[in-house]
């Protein structure tokens, strides 16, 4: 079978938005994360667990929260959009070429917000569903998550619009790269965030 490849695209802001930035270097980054639609809990957990795996080699510790922002947190905040219904539960989409997710882009820099299209990202996953049986519906959809929030985190962390050459910061990623398998973030893109985390001062 051909796989289809998604890709995340950008979106440019066109109103004045100051340059986001911390008072010192952070290694954690706070995701809040707000579903407009329906979502499945494992799924959003299995999410930021794995997004994490991908950023931990990075220098980066990830916490999430699902709902507004407390007055409190930790490091970096990123506000994180879960666009559609983020659950496997429901009638899954049929796959088709679309963003999986994106970040907003003003003046030149990155700012912390981003969206994932939880649609699209349902029907790849439904149509890898059956080589991984053996692994429940919403955990694949949350390993795909994920993986698109690590993508999106490393663009807004780098502050870059650059893709990577291979793994997760690679342009494109095909269905069975989202939810099948091992995918890492490459040493050349890690040392990018790091120095996103450094600059962030």
């Amino acid at each position: 079978m051909k796989l289809h490849h998604v890709r995340c695209m950008f979106c440019f802001v066109v109103f004045g938005v100051s340059a986001w930035a911390a008072s010192n270097t952070p290694a954690t980054v706070t995701a809040i994360v707000i579903p407009d639609g329906h979502y499945s809990r494992p799924a959003l957990q299995e999410m930021g667990r794995e997004a994490g795996r991908l950023l931990k080699n990075s220098g980066v510790t990830l916490r999430w929260q699902v709902g507004p922002p407390l007055q409190d947190f930790e490091g970096l905040l990123v506000v994180v959009e879960l666009r559609g219904d983020c659950e496997m539960d429901g009638p899954i989409p049929e796959l088709k070429r679309g963003p999986l997710g994106w970040s907003y882009k003003v003046k030149g820099s990155l700012l912390p917000f981003g969206d994932l299209a939880c649609d699209n990202i349902r029907g790849a996953v439904q149509s890898v569903q059956g080589a991984e049986s053996r692994v429940p519906g919403n955990l694949l959809l949350g390993r795909a998550m994920g993986r698109v929030l690590a993508h999106e985190l490393y663009h807004i962390i780098a502050d870059t619009s650059k893709h990577g050459r291979d793994g997760i910061a690679q342009q494109a990623l095909s269905p069975r790269e989202l939810a099948s398998g091992q995918i890492d973030l490459e040493p050349a893109d890690a040392e990018l965030v790091r120095s996103g985390l450094q600059r962030v001062r």
